[in-house]
């Protein structure tokens, strides 16, 4: 039987009509590692297929042996189609959004760190038109910043502190369509509410020892699992994340309320993809598939859903102000900005967090499918604020950090160069 590049076709499982089409809208790199699942069927799991993963590596970089099929059919290098997107939502042009991408792309990797670095003396990091400010609480964090290259601000509040803040917030009662997040610009814990709800007063009671390290907002639409649901079956249909390896064996990494309770996947021509393995949801939102299907492999890229594809070359951990794009079965290839990171999101499924919040509009169906810039990958689609199937004028993702589950499950990203 003939080879088949696993990109774009929706996976779904066998003997049901019409169900959860996770559309392989962006086949990255898979690598599922087994563990105990934190859902599903009753039963009998997966062993673990084993691997030899380079744990050293920690540039969220791979260059697969001994794996079969590898081709990268995508267009590697460079980001013409995600410059066109990001001058178009920021209203400049081609050549600057080009410039603005490669800019950020430095400066992100050199906030994650500068803020490891710092520890406790760090208040967080964004970017500001590309260029890197890092928030610091004393002189000498100031002068390390300055002198990697970067805007050192000095703040009244570490970032350890504003997370404690946060904690203590979440302690208290709470409702659905509720977040809290760490904001570095403002150096404040913001709390989105709902603009009509019975406990909005438990929270700002239990704000008010905080005094002006807290900052409120209203929240807009319901915050839920993009999840489609399949005329004739109360099924999601999902969106395929981040390809990966163990250097033995392939998996594909999605939403995790895409793989709970569904222990198989196949193709919609009957073609055998293969079982789920994890599943980790709620807190977190990532599940791991086993790509041990016969005539199916990883493409290393992510299907653009404009007859282009984008190689995705490793993982990083985002910063707020960063410029992303998402590919899902329902929205396409939309792109963004980064608001906030390790935000906390209460759902209509449940609560899940160190959630990244972008402004990017998705819907229905593109839960699982990934946060990217240029060759690297940063989060999967987990929720939205939306009515329905349509956005909201002010839309709000919030995605699963890719990186927590390529370590949880000791793989690396598919396809380096």
């Amino acid at each position: 039987m003939s080879e088949r590049a696993v990109s774009y076709p929706e996976l779904r499982r066998p003997g049901r009509r019409a169900l959860l089409a996770v559309a392989l809208a962006a086949v990255t790199s898979v690598a599922f590692v087994p563990t105990a699942a934190a859902a599903g069927p009753a039963g009998d799991r997966p062993a673990r297929p084993g691997g030899g993963v380079d744990l050293s590596r920690t540039d969220g970089r791979a260059t697969p042996a001994s794996i079969g099929g590898v081709a990268d059919r995508g267009r590697a290098g460079g980001a013409p189609d995600m410059a066109e997107a990001i001058a178009e939502q920021r209203g400049i042009s081609r050549a600057a959004a080009e410039k603005l991408i490669s800019i950020e792309n430095a400066n992100v990797r050199l906030a994650n760190r500068l803020t490891t670095e710092l520890g406790a003396s760090s208040g967080g990091a964004y970017l500001s038109d590309g260029n890197l400010v890092v928030t610091v609480t004393d002189a000498a964090a100031a002068a390390k910043v300055t002198a990697a290259g970067a805007k050192a601000r000095l703040v009244a509040r570490g970032e350890r502190q504003l997370q404690s803040i946060q904690r203590a917030l979440e302690a208290a009662a709470s409702e659905p369509d509720t977040t809290w997040g760490v904001d570095p610009q403002t150096n404040q814990v913001v709390v989105s509410l709902p603009a009509s709800g019975a406990k909005n007063a438990v929270q700002r009671s239990a704000a008010r020892r905080f005094g002006s390290a807290v900052r409120f907002e209203t929240s807009t639409g319901r915050i839920q699992p993009n999840v489609g649901i399949s005329s004739g079956d109360a099924m999601g249909g999902c969106s395929v994340g981040f390809t990966a390896t163990d250097y033995t064996f392939n998996y594909i990494i999605t939403a995790g309320h895409c793989t709970q309770g569904f222990p198989h996947w196949t193709l919609p021509n009957g073609q055998d993809v293969g079982p789920t393995l994890e599943s980790h949801y709620p807190e977190n939102d990532f599940g791991l598939i086993w790509m041990n299907g016969p005539s199916v492999w990883a493409t290393g890229t992510i299907n653009l859903w404009n007859n282009t594809s984008r190689s995705i070359h490793g993982w990083a951990t985002a910063v707020s102000g960063l410029s992303v794009c998402n590919s899902g079965r329902t929205t396409g290839f939309r792109c963004g900005s980064v608001l906030k990171t390790n935000v906390t999101v209460n759902g209509a499924g449940g609560t899940v967090r160190q959630m990244i919040e972008t402004n990017i509009c998705t819907l229905g169906g593109d839960s699982g499918g990934p946060l990217f810039a240029t060759n690297t990958g940063y989060g999967l689609n987990s929720h939205a604020n939306r009515n329905g199937s349509q956005c909201n004028s002010s839309p709000r993702t919030w995605h699963q950090p890719v990186g927590e589950a390529i370590t949880t499950y000791q793989v690396v990203i598919y396809g380096a160069p």
